[in-house]
């Protein structure tokens, strides 16, 4: 960095191709795995690393709030922290129960895809008020319109045993 001649500062800087080349070839994109675990092999480690990664996206989920936030939290005694933090891990656990059934429908599906998706299937309730008659309204049930993703969901998941078809 250097100071122009109007008092400005400028940056100037190269880039070497060919380093970058050799750097690419050699070093980046590629993720070195060390283990203490010797009878394993080589892809029982990779499985494991993998299964880590699942494991530190779920507790990320649970700290920025991705799919079950842990906060806020407005226990103070330990038991209910506890509570808390049973249920919190119930609902990841939920969660992950329904991602597994819903590959099923969709296997590349990310749990982000997934809430996404299952955000958009709703059902309405619409009521038709009797003109001067007695009892109750009239109501009729409508699902929204469905992409074809989520009507796979859907009937992977067994939405449809849950829809509500009368008043109860």
């Amino acid at each position: 960095m250097s100071a122009g001649r109007d008092g400005q500062w400028r940056l100037q800087f190269d880039f070497d191709q060919a380093a970058f080349e050799r750097l690419l070839g050699r070093r980046l994109g590629r993720t070195v795995l060390l283990t203490n675990r010797m009878d394993w092999a080589a892809e029982q480690v990779v499985a494991g690393y993998a299964g880590q990664q699942q494991v530190e996206r779920v507790f990320r989920g649970l700290k920025d709030g991705e799919w079950l936030a842990w906060g806020p939290m407005h226990h103070w005694t330990d038991r209910k922290i506890r509570i808390h933090a049973f249920y919190c891990m119930l609902g990841i656990s939920l969660l992950q129960y329904v991602h597994r059934q819903a590959k099923a429908a969709w296997s590349d599906l990310s749990m982000e895809q997934l809430i996404e998706e299952l955000q958009h299937i709703q059902q309405f309730i619409l009521l038709y008020p009797r003109q001067g008659e007695k009892g109750p309204d009239r109501a009729a049930y409508v699902l929204s319109k469905q992409t074809l993703a989520q009507q796979a969901l859907a009937k992977a998941l067994k939405l449809d045993e849950l829809q509500i078809t009368h008043r109860g």
